[in-house]
């Protein structure tokens, strides 16, 4: 089984952008890093991910533009997605749609990285497989 995946981390802040990128590596993932939505939807069309991870609250386009932006394009639109903010408040549609997860700041990295791969192995055995890289 092919487990090798790529995620783009999507976040404003640097240091955030790295500590996700450096632990997704070290669970054997590729990472691609944009530090703003308009960025993001470059990268997502160019390089197609198997996941996007992105913040919610951003400068230039939010997580959640980002994502209507994606869905316009066939061929991101089926890409899926963690939502993270730290902002109160409910996701709204976003809650209901199966290809989003919505995550509180702040999150464990033992949490994301379980999200991650509930997304990308949603088949338990793969999922199990794929966590002992």
């Amino acid at each position: 089984m092919d487990i090798e995946k790529t995620i783009l981390v999507v976040d404003d802040d640097r240091e955030v952008r790295s500590v996700v990128s450096v632990v997704l590596r070290r669970h054997g993932f590729k990472t691609l890093e944009a530090e703003n939505g308009s960025d993001a939807l470059t990268l997502a069309a160019a390089r197609t991910p198997d996941l996007i991870i992105s913040d919610v609250m951003m400068d230039n386009m939010n997580g959640f533009m980002l994502r209507e932006m994606l869905q316009k394009d066939p061929a991101t639109a089926g890409i899926p997605m963690i939502l993270m903010t730290g902002a109160a408040g409910n996701a709204g549609a976003w809650e209901t749609d199966k290809n989003v997860t919505y995550l509180r700041k702040p999150i464990g990295m033992e949490t994301l990285v379980n999200e991650v791969l509930k997304k990308l192995f949603p088949n338990r055995a793969d999922r199990k497989s794929a966590s002992k890289r």
